[in-house]
């Protein structure tokens, strides 16, 4: 997943409005870097994450932005504290908790929109020739029921889970970004895998059934 290509140039007018410093130090070698390399090292880690947690690219694409734009303020505070990924993303669930907050009341009409624009996207990608159509067929419906079922978790249970399963964070990480205990991330880790094994019971048992036929 990454951002759209004009995000880039809208990052780069957003920082020339506002003012910010047009560089910054990393926190690895203190080397100075431009605007434009800024985003082209965080952008689509920050895309993916904040696209996976509100399902709309129109909202992903304005939590990279503010993000990147705290990466350049405050950069040079990291301490090392934590690691710099896990900076990096608490800086973005906190984007996107409070960008949660503000579109709460349009959650219902975005669904709507995210969910049409998917289907455009597939519709696209099975006209292209395969050498196996049926298998990759297959394969595309498969990602198609997971992500559909991960996108149906409760928020309290899609976080852990997509910080987890996805980006690979120890339950320490995923506590320390989201505020919980590491029971806590552990209780809400199992009942998602729960949930997910529920919604997806009778897809995986009508594939089994036709594999063996």
């Amino acid at each position: 997943m990454s951002p759209h290509p004009e995000a880039l140039r809208d990052f780069e007018r957003q920082t020339a409005t506002r003012g910010e410093c047009a560089a910054a130090c990393t926190p690895v070698n203190s080397n100075v870097l431009s605007v434009e390399e800024i985003y082209h090292r965080y952008a689509t880690r920050v895309y993916s994450l904040a696209m996976r947690m509100l399902r709309s690219e129109a909202d992903a694409e304005d939590v990279t932005q503010d993000v990147l734009l705290q990466v350049i303020r405050r950069l040079d505070t990291f301490r090392g504290d934590s690691t710099f990924d896990t900076w990096l993303y608490r800086v973005t669930v906190n984007a996107v908790l409070v960008l949660r907050r503000k579109r709460a009341s349009a959650r219902e009409r975005q669904f709507g929109e995210d969910a049409s624009e998917t289907g455009h996207a597939e519709t696209g990608r099975r006209g292209r020739p395969t050498a196996r159509p049926e298998a990759e067929a297959l394969d595309r419906e498969r990602c198609r029921r997971v992500e559909a079922a991960i996108d149906q978790l409760p928020d309290g249970y899609r976080d852990p889970f997509i910080l987890s399963d996805v980006q690979q964070l120890s339950n320490a990480e995923i506590g320390d970004i989201l505020g919980l205990s590491i029971p806590a991330v552990k209780s809400r880790l199992h009942r998602a895998r729960l949930m997910l094994r529920d919604a997806l019971q009778d897809y995986f048992e009508e594939r089994r059934t036709l594999g063996a036929q």
